[in-house]
């Protein structure tokens, strides 16, 4: 039997930096409360994918969202939401309840090391060992739909249809074209599974956030009249690269951003501190190093960058209609009162670069070359956004996106993982119009939607085999005001993913970060999170005991999850 261990996360505050407790790492099958004798509601998951801490308007972004801030002053905004660094190992946590090494994402499929192959927890899918929440409600009797990024399995066994969903539309892979079947990768091809059958073609006039919405909706219509509540998991593409949008989206932002990230950056913090995002006391973080001054690049390639900008606020607000749709719909046939909303991005708004963009300029590598020629990509400024274009937002503009925090998507810094979320329910006591520093993360979301939709989770065992209880614990009475916090402010936190040097711990203001090059040098640094919440000043010098306890604190923790070496040299 494995010993009890603790796992803690660190949170920045909205007005002073905060330390919230998390969940034991304790196998417990106790019960979540059931709300029997009440109508059930219905669930509905919005993810946007790789949308950064600062990007939405309620938290400092310009795009206008009008959908997407009424649905969060409907309910809670939750500042200090965390998730794992990438795609996968988020959404397996966000959909399992529990850790990603317990789960199958310890490290992304295609990403693990030798020594990391055919190890548990390694798998690079969602494995057996946990329930997926959509089949914990359909076995309670719920509708449960899926459509867009699934990223958690394209092997027979492991596909949306086979997880619990009744009726699914879904793109298996991390990502792909948001008009077409060409996928994110040279000579891939984005596969969908419709109904757990291979898709040969796309609707006609396809663009991932209005075809998701569709069929969502499409969904939801074919069993209203049953009466049984819909669990309806709204994973959109957007805003991840390639970065598409339809024309009349892209022309609306042209000329908006050039400006320049230096300047969008410090127009972002300067109105997260009018909305109280951040203490008065924390100046503007300095320049990524690996960022050139906007004003040094030259008039083409600052007239390239800002449609580039123009493009991603483009996506963001076709993102924002289509759940502006979604929602109108469940207004329209008397279902938006007794519907629980969870809205959140799957990790950190990204500065992956998937064509090797340098310095503001673009520079396709020689294999990214080669395919764009092959099939006829056309990057030039008048076609980027359009289908046969292939641009990424870049490390330049992720520093805005993530602001005030330091880094971005696949990194263990605040950038990477702290996320604009918020859960709202009209209908069932959520406290609405208020926003909360307390600390929430992933693996809280399937035991608050059980709770809501009074469904006990199945403890150590399912269908007569073991399985991972829940790790996370319920929301509710946190979103009803009926306590202050979800955690103790006394226990340390742990995340990992990968295998090599990318993960954290945080004991009371202490935080310990370890990063791989340029992003850090595989050493451990210390930051006290009150006085430093951007960590940038490494105090293990300084403090070598708290140091040496934090790392036992991570060896512990690395040892119960069995945690294999990835490779050094993967970037991650």
């Amino acid at each position: 039997m494995k010993q009890q261990f603790q796992k803690f996360v660190f949170v920045t505050s909205c007005t002073a930096l905060t330390i919230i407790g998390i969940s034991t790492w304790k196998k417990s099958s106790e019960a979540i409360t059931s709300n029997a004798g009440t109508k059930r509601p219905n669930i509905v998951f919005l993810i946007a994918d790789d949308l950064g801490y600062a990007d939405l308007p309620m938290y400092g972004g310009e795009v206008p969202t009008p959908n997407i801030e009424a649905l969060a002053k409907s309910g809670m905004m939750l500042t200090n939401f965390h998730t794992a660094p990438t795609c996968s190992p988020s959404r397996a946590m966000l959909i399992s309840g529990v850790d990603n090494h317990e789960n199958g994402l310890a490290t992304m499929d295609g990403l693990q090391s030798q020594a990391q192959k055919g190890q548990p927890g390694y798998e690079g899918y969602l494995n057996n060992r946990v329930v997926p929440l959509p089949q914990l409600l359909k076995d309670a009797g719920y509708h449960t739909y899926m459509v867009g990024k699934w990223h958690l399995g394209e092997e027979p066994g492991y596909r949306p249809s086979e997880r619990g969903f009744e009726q699914s539309f879904a793109l298996m892979q991390g990502g792909g074209s948001h008009f077409n079947l060409v996928g994110e990768e040279p000579n891939a091809t984005s596969i969908f599974f419709d109904n757990g059958k291979r898709v040969t073609s796309l609707p006609a006039n396809h663009y991932s956030s209005r075809t998701y919405t569709d069929k969502a909706i499409e969904y939801i219509n074919k069993n209203r009249g049953d009466g049984k509540p819909f669990f309806v998991y709204t994973s959109y593409q957007a805003v991840h690269a390639p970065l598409h949008a339809p024309d009349e989206y892209i022309q609306k932002y042209m000329g908006k951003y050039d400006m320049g990230w230096d300047k969008l950056r410090e127009q972002r913090f300067n109105r997260q501190k009018q909305l109280g995002l951040i203490p008065d006391y924390v100046s503007l973080p300095p320049r990524w190093p690996m960022v050139p001054a906007w004003d040094s690049l030259s008039p083409e390639e600052r007239r390239f960058n800002s449609k580039k900008m123009a493009i991603y606020a483009g996506m963001l607000n076709a993102l924002d209609d289509n759940i502006g749709r979604l929602v109108t719909h469940l207004k329209q046939i008397g279902e938006y009162d007794n519907t629980v909303f969870v809205f959140l991005s799957d990790n950190g708004g990204s500065g992956l670069d998937f064509v090797n963009t340098t310095n503001g300029k673009e520079s396709p590598s020689p294999e990214f070359q080669e395919w764009f020629k092959k099939v006829g990509m056309n990057n030039s400024y008048e076609n980027i956004g359009r289908v046969n274009s292939y641009v990424s937002l870049g490390i330049n503009w992720a520093q805005p996106s993530t602001t005030p925090l330091l880094w971005s998507k696949a990194r263990h810094s605040e950038g990477g993982v702290r996320v604009p979320a918020f859960i709202s329910y009209s209908g069932g006591g959520v406290m609405s119009g208020r926003k909360s520093d307390a600390f929430t993360r992933e693996v809280d979301i399937v035991p608050t939607v059980l709770n809501y939709a009074g469904v006990n989770p199945p403890g150590n065992t399912y269908q007569g085999r073991p399985v991972v209880p829940l790790e996370g614990r319920s929301l509710r009475p946190f979103l009803e005001g009926k306590s202050a916090q979800v955690y103790s402010p006394t226990e340390p936190i742990v995340q990992e993913v990968f295998g090599t040097s990318n993960k954290f711990v945080v004991l009371g203001d202490w935080k310990i970060l370890q990063l791989n090059p340029p992003w850090g040098d595989r050493t451990w640094k210390l930051y006290n999170l009150r006085m430093d919440p951007r960590e940038l000043n490494d105090l293990s010098e300084v403090y070598p005991d708290q140091l040496k306890k934090m790392v036992a604190i991570y060896d512990r923790y690395a040892k119960d999850m069995r945690i294999v070496p990835g490779d050094p040299e993967s970037g991650y």
